[in-house]
This record gives structure tokens, C-alpha cells and sequence, in this order.
């Protein structure tokens, strides 16, 4: 301790005595400089004159309002009563223990918020002013943020007040601002990495930067940034990683997840060769939340015909053709190529009415889909009448009888006997001869081919065609929307090349 020297507190805890703050007190009460400023002075000599080292705050406020009822007018006298004074602590209750409210402490996280230091200290000092004003000496901290958040968006809007609304029920977190919503997210690793995975990025690699993405912007000075900020460091990264063409497709990626319409991918392709999950896989991959199934479509039509007017209907693809014996003549134990296509065709074309209602639902949300199943036949759905969308049909097929059969043993084991191998081995044949029947449909109508691949390398290619469909089907102009002139003309270029 100084000699001489006055201090407001204890021997414990105390700091010393300012002036300026019994000033900053009496103008927040409404007084002019110049009596404030006498008051101040007043105020301090008769602290020396006492001889007293420690002076508690509500003493010296005591002795401050003592001062301004022989100086000041009456109603500013009022206020002075009434009011906290600067140098008195007003505690902020938080759900472990209790604080003195502290401006600088609000001031650095309103810089996470994008504000310069000197705004984000002004709104932090409108804050302490008028909890002051309002004679507030304790307060919740659920309070304190009430106030800032209102404070916010009377000076710089709703946006700033939702984000700092964010932030505040997501400490620690990264937000991210989206067209869709004025109210940041929580940036999520997992949507990120599955954009990645799309990408044709390895899984370790896409993890990595994942993390990486996270780290780095969560360590910026923002902790609010726009899907374009996380876009250019996850290119940043890529390029380093794995190559920057890998980074270009990853771009490409981002703006194809959000086409300006509707995509429908339709996966083709008979019993057994792993449609149902590589159409998972590529939704996953591409964003898409709609997965459809022909079977199911099928189901529903079953149940609302009876088999003896529709037979075909409520049989298997592969033996549909029975339902067409004429009960005159004995059932082969194997059809011709001619009788089982005769059955195959009249189920397609009667599920193809169904998958055409869906398929035009989905177009009238504004919803792209997967629909996959055998009933996908090329040529079959009249996909002329979905102007509104990006369709693109896909066949996937295996080469090996063997491979074939080994997907159904393993299936049926995957559904505990729910889908019995021997039910399909007994009709392998029909099943082999049908997908002879989609090849040459397939070729005949350019309809690309996914054949005999594992499961990550079908989902590339799916991906790689997802995204030379939609941007041959783009308009110049809704390039230059979605990529920009310059990444606009680039595409454009390689597309001539190939």
C-alpha cells in the first residue's frame, strides 16, 4: 500500500480510488461536466480528510450522494440514489457461483461475432450503462444475454442478434450460416466427411481434413462462418492432401448437391446385385435424403389389387411369366427367353405406373430422389414427361455367375433367411437371362453400366455420371449461376475435350 494513497475495499481485496469513476457515476445520473466533476472533488478531499485507507464501495457511494444533494439539482440527486454507480460491482448469478459483471469480459465475445473491438466494447458498455441506470445489482447471466441479444439487434439487426443467440446456446462450438436460415447451424464433421466421401476422397484423408476444417476455423476469430469460408479451406486442405483435382471436384460436388432442379437417379437392375445399397450409398454420397424402392411400389399396388385380376402383379419379376400360362397348357419347369420377358415386361410396364406418380410428387416438392429396383428397365418410365428434372438412369449388373450366386447366399444370411437363397437359385437362370435383357437395352439407349465393381468403386462412378449428367444438362447461364463465369467456362472446356 502507497502512502497516502486512497483504496476502495478491504485489506483482503481493494483497488485504488478514481476519480473518474465518481464523475462517470454522477454523468450517468444526468449531471452536467463541471458539477460532477466538483463532486468528484469533493468526494475525494473528504477521503484524504478522513484519514481512512479503505472506503467500501456503498460507503463511498453513501458519501458521493451526500455530495450531490448539497451540489446537484433534486432529480439528479434522485438518480444518484437510485442508480449503481460506476465503481460498484453488480454480480452476475451463473448456474456454479457468482461474478461481478465485467465489460471486457462481454466485449471479447462479442467479438466473436465479427465486431471490432471498439464495437464490440461499445455494446458491452450500453450494456453496463443501462443495467447501472436501471439500479441493477444482481442479475442472471440468462438476463445479461437477454439484454445483449436485444441491445444487438436494435443497433446492428436480427442477423447479428440470431448469431450472438447462437453462440450463446453453442459456447465453444462453430456456427455456420446457410442460405436456408437466418439462425447459424453447428458445423457438423460428419455432413462434411460424407461431402468428402462423395468427392472420392479416402475415408482417413476425408476424416482428416474434416478435423483439420474444424480446428482451423473454429481457431479464427470468427466462430460464425458461410458454407463459402468452409468451401475454401476444405480446397485449401484438399490440395494439400490428396490434389488439387480431387479439390476441383469437391467444388464441383458442393454446387451439385444443391442443383437448381430436382435430380432423379434411377439404379437399375435385377435380384442380387446390390442395388438397395449402393442407391444408399449414393444418396448418402450426393446428399439426398428420398430413397425409394420399386418393391415397395409394387407392394402398395399389390394391396390394392386382387391377384385374379392382375396375376403378373403379384409375382416375382423372374416368374411373372406363369401367371401368362394358359391353364390349358402344363407350366414348364424353365420358360423361354420369349415367355419370361412376356411376364418381366407386363410387371414393369404395370409398376412403371406407380413409379411415374412418385417420381412426379417428389418433382412438385422440389425434392430429388434414388429410386432403385429391377423395375427400372431402360426405355420403360417415360422420363420425357420429368422436364422438370435432372434424371439420370444407371444399370448395375454382375459379369460372374458365380459373384452372383455368392450375393444371394450372403443375402440370405443378412436377412436371417427372410429372403431364402434357394428361392432364387431355383430361378437363377431367369434371373442371368433378364439381365442379358437389360444389357441390351442399356446399350441400345446409352445408359451407363456398373459392372462387377465393389461397393465404393460403383458409388465413384455413380457419382462421377450423377455429376457429368447434371452438368451437360445445365444451361450456360445456370453454370455461370451455380460456378461462377470463370469455373463456368473451365467445365465447359473439359466437356468439349472429352
Amino acid at each position: 500500500m502507497i502512502e497516502g494513497e486512497l483504496y476502495i475495499g478491504n485489506a483482503e481485496q481493494h483497488w485504488p480510488f478514481s476519480r473518474g469513476l465518481v464523475v462517470e457515476s454522477l454523468l450517468n445520473a444526468g449531471a452536467n461536466p463541471a458539477a460532477a466533476v466538483t463532486v468528484a472533488r469533493s468526494v475525494e478531499q473528504a477521503l484524504h480528510v478522513s484519514d481512512a485507507h479503505y472506503t467500501s464501495a456503498d460507503e463511498l457511494k453513501t458519501l458521493m450522494t451526500r455530495f450531490s444533494r448539497q451540489l446537484l439539482p433534486p432529480d439528479v440527486t434522485r438518480e444518484v440514489e437510485r442508480q449503481v454507480a460506476a465503481f460498484q460491482d453488480i454480480i452476475v448469478q451463473t448456474q456454479k457461483r457468482e461474478l461481478p459483471f465485467s465489460r471486457g469480459v462481454l466485449a471479447r465475445s462479442l467479438e466473436d461475432l465479427g465486431l471490432a473491438p471498439r464495437e464490440a466494447y461499445s455494446v458491452a458498455s450500453q450494456v453496463d450503462l443501462w443495467l447501472r441506470r436501471d439500479g441493477v445489482q444482481r442479475i442472471s447471466a440468462d438476463e445479461i444475454d437477454d439484454l445483449t441479444e436485444r441491445i444487438l439487434g436494435e443497433q446492428y439487426g436480427n442477423q447479428m442478434r440470431l448469431t450472438y443467440r447462437f453462440l450463446r446456446y453453442n459456447r465453444g462450438r462453430l456456427g455456420v450460416f446457410t442460405s436456408e436460415s437466418t439462425l447459424p447451424t453447428p458445423f457438423s464433421k460428419g455432413i462434411l466427411v460424407q461431402s468428402l466421401l462423395a468427392a472420392g476422397v479416402p475415408p482417413d484423408y476425408a476424416r482428416k481434413v474434416a478435423r483439420s476444417t474444424q480446428r482451423q476455423l473454429r481457431g479464427a476469430d470468427d466462430r460464425v462462418v458461410d458454407r463459402a469460408q468452409i468451401r475454401e479451406k476444405v480446397e485449401e486442405l484438399l490440395r494439400g492432401e490428396v490434389g488439387p483435382e480431387v479439390a476441383a471436384r469437391y467444388r464441383l460436388l458442393r454446387v451439385i448437391r444443391k442443383p437448381p432442379r430436382p435430380l432423379v437417379v434411377l439404379l437399375g437392375g435385377v435380384s442380387g446385385t446390390g442395388k438397395s445399397l449402393l442407391a444408399s450409398e449414393i444418396a448418402y454420397r450426393l446428399g439426398i435424403s428420398r430413397i425409394v424402392s420399386t418393391d415397395s411400389i409394387r407392394e402398395v399396388m399389390r394391396a390394392m389389387v386382387s391377384p385374379a385380376l392382375i396375376p403378373t402383379l403379384h409375382a416375382s419379376t423372374f416368374n411373372a411369366w406363369e401367371a401368362l400360362v394358359p391353364p390349358e397348357q402344363d407350366s414348364p419347369e424353365h420358360p423361354s427367353e420369349r415367355q419370361l420377358l412376356a411376364g418381366f415386361r407386363e410387371q414393369v410396364q404395370q409398376v412403371s405406373v406407380g413409379l411415374g406418380a412418385v417420381v412426379r410428387r417428389s418433382l412438385a416438392e422440389g425434392v430429388s430422389m434414388v429410386l432403385e429396383g429391377v423395375h427400372l428397365v431402360p426405355g420403360y418410365l417415360p422420363t420425357e414427361e420429368f422436364g422438370a428434372a435432372i434424371v439420370v438412369p444407371l444399370l448395375i449388373t454382375l459379369p460372374s455367375d458365380d459373384e452372383h450366386r455368392s450375393h444371394f447366399e450372403s443375402r440370405a444370411l443378412e436377412s436371417r433367411q427372410q429372403r431364402p437363397r434357394t428361392r432364387y437359385m431355383k430361378y437363377f437362370d431367369e434371373i442371368r437371362a433378364m439381365q442379358g435383357y437389360l444389357e441390351r437395352l442399356a446399350e441400345q439407349l446409352n445408359v451407363p453400366r456398373l459392372d462387377g465393381l465393389s461397393l465404393d468403386e460403383s458409388a465413384d462412378r455413380a457419382v462421377g455420371l450423377v455429376l457429368q449428367r447434371v452438368l451437360a444438362e445445365l444451361s450456360a447461364q445456370e453454370r455461370a449461376d451455380l460456378l461462377g463465369n470463370a469455373e463456368a467456362s473451365a467445365v465447359a472446356a473439359r466437356q468439349e475435350n472429352e
